[in-house]
Formats: structure tokens, C-alpha cells, sequence
């Protein structure tokens, strides 16, 4: 199936009503490093990130996830923990349930490892998987020494010796 659009207005309102759902004052409390992220969230409009997807799924099948929740996602996960990975930031996503909400996921229904990377491919629209070729250039061997000498030293700067 196609993804349905779901419009800025209507994630804003989800965060907002989420917020105030599993944040409550006197549970819990926002730190101060929390605040620029939750406004740099709200202030982004990702919502035409669906619309520019809609053409990489297919009329069939289930229901996807939507675009620009899993680009809303990625980029969190790009502006908080980069250094982890994605398997790991999906455990994020179940651990602080301030990430799956501004991502726009209610925290308990977050997207496997698998669904991030199926987006990452659609997202990355190239011919070609991977940014280097597959076959790379063949190494040539170093020369061989004559009988009873050493081998030469190709780069004698690496051992200590200028030469």
C-alpha cells in the first residue's frame, strides 16, 4: 500500500497530546538539554518526505510506516547518538519514550531494525547499494628477494632507513 500523508499540523498535535500523556509534571521532567531538540522537532516540516516516497511503494501489501516519521527518526537519532547504530537507536526508541514520540511513534509501537533500513534504501535512490565499487583494483605482490638475500623494502621510509 501506499503511505498514508499525514500533515505537520496533525504530527504537532500528536507530540504535544503525547507529551502531556507520558510526561506529566509531577512523574516526570524535561532536563534542559531536552528543550532545543523538542523545538528543533517541531519546528521541522518533514511531511513531504511522503509525497516524495509515495512512487518507491508498491499499490500492495501492508500498511508502511510513514516516510517522514522514519526521516524524523533518523535524523534524531543523527542529532543525539550517531555513534550507535541503528539497531541500537531502535532500542533507544523502546528506553526513552521522548525519542519514539518526537520521531511520532507511540512509545510500545516503534519500527523494527529491518523497517529503517527498508526505508534507508528507498530513501538513498542510487543504481548502486554501496558508495565504493565491488571490485577494487588488484594488489600487485613485492618483489621477491634473490636466493640467500633479503626481499627489497618497497617503502624504507616506514622501518626507520632513508634511502
Amino acid at each position: 500500500m501506499k503511505p498514508v500523508f499525514v500533515s505537520h499540523e496533525a504530527y504537532r498535535l500528536f507530540v504535544l497530546s503525547a507529551l502531556k500523556k507520558y510526561y506529566a509534571p509531577p512523574s516526570a521532567i524535561f532536563v534542559k538539554a531536552d528543550w532545543p531538540l523538542i523545538f528543533k522537532c517541531l519546528i521541522t516540516d518533514l511531511s513531504a518526505t511522503t509525497t516524495l516516497l509515495a512512487d518507491t511503494f508498491s499499490a500492495r501489501g501492508p500498511q508502511p510506516r510513514d516516510p517522514a516519521s522514519m526521516l524524523r527518526s533518523y535524523l534524531l537519532f543523527l542529532l543525539t547518538r550517531p555513534e550507535i547504530g541503528i539497531t541500537e537507536w531502535v532500542n533507544e526508541l523502546y528506553r526513552y519514550p521522548l525519542y519514539a514520540i518526537l520521531s511520532s511513534f507511540e512509545p510500545g509501537d516503534i519500527p523494527g531494525v529491518g523497517t529503517f533500513y527498508d526505508f534507508l534504501s528507498r530513501f538513498w535512490a542510487a543504481d548502486s547499494k554501496h558508495l565504493s565499487p565491488r571490485v577494487r583494483p588488484r594488489k600487485r605482490k613485492p618483489k621477491k628477494g634473490k636466493k640467500g638475500e633479503k626481499a627489497p623494502t618497497t617503502s624504507p621510509q616506514r622501518y626507520g632507513r632513508s634511502g
